[in-house]
């Protein structure tokens, strides 16, 4: 061994030295592209978020999650199957073109404030949403709770209209709704 290599070899060590001194001491790593995030549901405009988010979305740099979310008063789990269902089309889609995602479910009474922390959490850059998405009664069958939904996104407005102006709000990602 010569002393060149010797002198490689300390550096190489001396270079995982630092990458594991960074790592222990909790500093984030950086990527070189943007952290994508599709809020899906069973709506066909999920489709057309989707194939927007597709344009621009290099998969050697940019990082892939896909949001389901329900509502805790889903007490007949109609909600939950059809995320189940969208979700599990969806990973078989970015399966089959080799594409890595995070999938993330989400169940909260409030879906819209949830939606946000786990933005917030993931550190997203920018989020798809079909303009109709997360926007149907989980059990339309039940007057007492279509009622309630009915009023609160009267009063309240939609989990879409309420993210776009999070979205204004926060400044750190950017909401792209699609019709």
């Amino acid at each position: 061994m010569d002393s060149t290599t010797i002198s490689n070899n300390n550096n190489n060590i001396k270079n995982i030295e630092n990458q594991d001194k960074a790592e222990s001491e909790g500093s984030s790593y950086e990527m070189e592209g943007s952290r994508v995030l599709i809020i899906i549901d069973s709506d066909d405009s999920t489709n057309r978020a989707l194939n927007k988010a597709m344009e621009t979305f290099d998969k050697q740099h940019d990082e892939l999650y896909l949001l389901t979310a329900t509502s805790s008063f889903d007490y007949l789990n109609d909600e939950k199957n059809n995320a189940k269902l969208s979700l599990f089309k969806y990973e078989n889609y970015f399966d089959s073109l080799n594409i890595q995602y995070i999938p993330i479910q989400v169940e909260a009474f409030d879906i819209e404030n949830k939606i946000i922390q786990e933005i917030q959490e993931n550190e997203i850059d920018l989020v798809y949403i079909g303009a109709s998405a997360l926007n149907s009664n989980a059990n339309p069958d039940n007057l007492v709770f279509s009622f309630f939904s009915s009023v609160k996104k009267f009063l309240v407005g939609t989990i879409v209209s309420g993210l776009e102006k999070a979205s204004q709000y926060d400044g750190n990602w950017k909401l792209i709704v699609v019709p």
